[in-house]
């Protein structure tokens, strides 16, 4: 799957990271693994930033950004963009974008990851690592993703869509139609990454916090059944540079308290943990890989994929979301089921440069 490094020509990247979202600070933490993931396999490494603002910034010294990265908390705004040497902010995309020879993204979130980022680079000629911008689309939206996936008969948690049109018209009916599922249900933005604005809704008082918090992310959201004892299973798919997929090891995300792996539990690493499913049988094992595989195929998604599902008490297999852009950090549990796979981290950031790079540009 990974070749020689030696055997290639330097090639020159660009990482484009920091986000006008809520995720802009996770988006930072991974940039210097994957920027030393870079420059340790060869490439000429530049970076691209985007500040919470939406400002774009052009950097002339890597390794300023490094420093300024590293310290922790670090969020890339207009301020902390221009205390960093050799950093000039801009209101459009840098022209220089287009003299590297491919752009990784790891902006996370909406706007970004949701196909308007590869868009942009599309529209330039410029090749980019991950998915193109119809796959990320699809894969950010949560409505349009089941509904794709019914088609292909992979079953998903109980739910109803309510469009932004439809609450506004008559919002009473709407919570009725999200109350007719079983309580407990989760309340998420349609489109939206990393659990932000869900919530768990247990007693129907809850529903109207509940609602106005995935509004404030996503006018059309979704009401779906929570599974009580379900375990939150994962996996990536990894395509190489001939078109093969490659599933990783399953990694279990577990939630201390019982309650739902939202943002902000994402954000106190005290409250869960993230291992590889050590104790699941080869049968279900084989069915959650087999499962990846076909939504990586049926979303239209080509570089890399990270497929999430639930294992109910009754060993039902239910697709929950795909995520198109995840969080590439070496801590992450994208990387750790890669690395129980037997890849280095190094290998997981190179196999999925090469892959774009040799891509036929505007194909997926």
């Amino acid at each position: 799957m990974v070749e020689d490094v030696d055997s290639i020509e330097p090639k020159r990247v660009v990482i484009l990271f920091g986000g006008a979202n809520s995720d802009n600070y996770r988006s930072c933490q991974q940039f210097n693994d994957v920027f030393s993931a870079l420059q340790s396999r060869k490439f000429d490494v530049g970076a691209i930033g985007l500040t919470l603002e939406g400002s774009w910034v052009l950097f002339d010294n890597e390794k300023a950004v490094v420093d300024a990265v590293a310290e922790q908390p670090f969020e890339l705004s207009n301020e902390s963009a221009s205390k960093i040497e050799g950093a000039s902010l801009t209101d459009f995309p840098p022209r220089s974008l287009i003299s590297y020879d491919v752009a990784f993204s790891l902006i996370l979130g909406v706007p970004g990851a949701d196909g308007r980022i590869a868009g942009l680079l599309e529209s330039i000629g410029v090749r980019l690592v991950g998915s193109d911008s119809l796959g990320c689309a699809i894969a950010s939206d949560k409505s349009t993703i089941k509904l794709l996936l019914k088609a292909e008969d992979l079953p998903t948690p109980k739910h109803v869509v309510i469009p932004d049109k439809a609450w506004r018209r008559d919002a009473l009916s709407n919570v009725v139609r999200a109350a007719s599922l079983k309580l407990p249900i989760v309340i998420k933005p349609c489109r939206s990454t990393n659990g932000v604005g869900v919530s768990i809704v247990r007693f129907p008082k809850e529903m109207k916090d509940a609602v106005a918090i995935a509004r404030r992310f996503d006018g059309r959201f979704l009401a779906e059944e929570y599974y009580e004892g379900s375990r939150y299973l994962e996996c990536g798919v990894l395509e190489d540079s001939e078109r093969r997929n490659f599933i990783s090891a399953v990694v279990e995300t577990k939630v201390f308290d019982g309650g739902i792996f939202n943002y902000l539990t994402r954000t106190q690493g005290s409250k869960f943990s993230q291992e590889i499913a050590s104790d699941l049988s080869e049968e279900i094992i084989e069915k959650i890989k087999l499962a990846a595989e076909k939504v990586f195929e049926a979303t239209k998604t080509s570089g890399y994929l990270q497929v999430e599902f639930l294992l109910t008490q009754e060993n039902e297999l239910l697709f929950v979301e795909a995520n198109a852009h995840p969080y590439l950090g070496k801590e992450g549990s994208f990387a750790k089921g890669w690395l129980e796979a037997g890849l280095d981290y190094e290998d997981i950031i190179y196999a999925a440069v090469m892959e774009a790079i040799r891509r036929p540009l505007g194909l997926v």
